[in-house]
């Protein structure tokens, strides 16, 4: 991957001759620009001094280049990273002159969140820096029609790998693959897949870090905080079949098919349980459904096999969540379109596709499901 740079920008406290420097390399982790669109640095000693620099068509770090006219060589700095008009991260501290130029690394992350600012000492002693995503093309919603695919299983293609779960059965990241990512073209509304974490619970997630961070998030619908009714659901997730579900020895089996450019990821949960106590290996429950993501054409598919349970209405989803997630702010799922991923102005997108959210399928159970990316201007 090619890593981006962004022209220099000079900030000034004030004016004086010979004055001593700070030079900000200011990084982040964040999609540019389908995550963040500008940085923002305001300065305040005597004076505050605000600099933008816009990320469109640019690459990082960007540099910003801070000189001293202070009383006392302090000053406070607050740097942003924005999408629009929304800022994403933040982060905020005292700074001080030492000598005549000093370069300091910064980094923004995803943990430096607008409600929970990063000290900015924190910021810049951070030591993990991963490239910043370089952006597909402008999808921010999916059409969603019946599949065609059969469900054919990972576990039984030659040289798959089992997910090896701990001992609590939180999501866990598919390492083997970081490698294998690193170089395809695997896209998910417009970012690059280059983390896969599966749940036992029915879904992947795309996500740097656990999508699991605060607990298990129990099923339910994609629009719960959009209507104030509960957390929302792991964000920048596919949900085969989204359930509180056992396993048994089978487990979710994933694999890696085809040649460069015409790659396909598959993950499948086989002869699992939507009761909590599966019984022998050949009933009473035996779910199998899959998740394939297509490299050429960014198409998901999603497949369903066998899905028998002694309570079939949970077989048939009567507990269970099946969709797309990104990011779940644009309305609630009576207002949004799974056709066209818009709200009902035809101008927003939802941030997800719900097919279905604790009801009962009627009158084959759950139907196999294909998305397909669509492209904004």
């Amino acid at each position: 991957m090619t890593s981006r740079w962004l022209m220099a920008g000079a900030l000034a406290l004030a004016a004086c001759t010979s004055p001593r420097q700070i030079v900000l390399s200011i990084d982040t982790t964040a999609g540019v620009p389908c995550d963040i669109d500008r940085i923002r640095v305001v300065a305040t000693a005597a004076g505050t001094t605000t600099f933008e620099e816009s990320l469109k068509d640019a690459r990082h770090p960007v540099s910003i280049t801070l000189l001293d006219d202070t009383p006392n060589g302090s000053f406070q700095l607050e740097i942003s990273a924005l999408k629009g008009e929304v800022e994403v991260m933040h982060a905020r501290g005292q700074l001080q002159f030492a000598g005549h130029r000093d370069v300091e690394p910064v980094l923004l992350d995803s943990t430096c969140m607008p409600a929970s600012p990063c000290a900015l000492s924190h910021a810049m002693t951070a030591t993990t820096v991963e490239p910043a995503a370089e952006c597909g093309a402008n999808v921010t919603r999916y059409s969603a029609g019946p599949g065609l695919d059969p469900n054919e299983e990972a576990c039984t293609v030659p040289g798959a790998m089992r997910v090896a779960w701990g001992p609590t059965f939180k999501p866990v990241h598919l390492d083997s693959l970081t490698s294998d990512l690193a170089g395809a073209g695997f896209q998910f509304y417009g970012r690059p897949v280059r983390h896969v974490w599966v749940s036992k619970d029915g879904y992947l997630a795309f996500t740097k870090d656990s999508p699991d961070l605060a607990g298990v998030p129990e099923p339910g619908p994609f629009d719960r905080d959009i209507q104030h009714e509960g957390l929302p659901p792991p964000r920048q997730s596919v949900m085969p079949f989204w359930a509180s579900l056992t396993l048994r020895a089978t487990g979710v089996c994933y694999a890696l098919l085809g040649s460069e450019g015409n790659r396909r990821l598959r993950v499948t949960w086989s002869n699992v349980c939507v009761l909590a106590d599966c019984g022998p290996a050949t009933g009473p429950d035996d779910l199998n459904f899959s998740v394939t993501l297509d490299e050429k054409s960014q198409r998901i598919a999603m497949t369903y096999g066998r899905m028998y349970s002694e309570n079939q209405d949970l077989a048939h989803g009567f507990k269970a969540t099946v969709g797309l997630v990104n990011d779940p702010t644009g309305c609630p799922s009576e207002e949004c379109a799974l056709a066209t991923g818009l709200c009902k102005d035809g101008r927003t997108p939802c941030g997800y596709s719900q097919v279905f959210s604790n009801t009962r399928q009627e009158p084959n159970g759950v139907q196999s499901m294909q998305f397909l990316p669509i492209v904004d201007p």
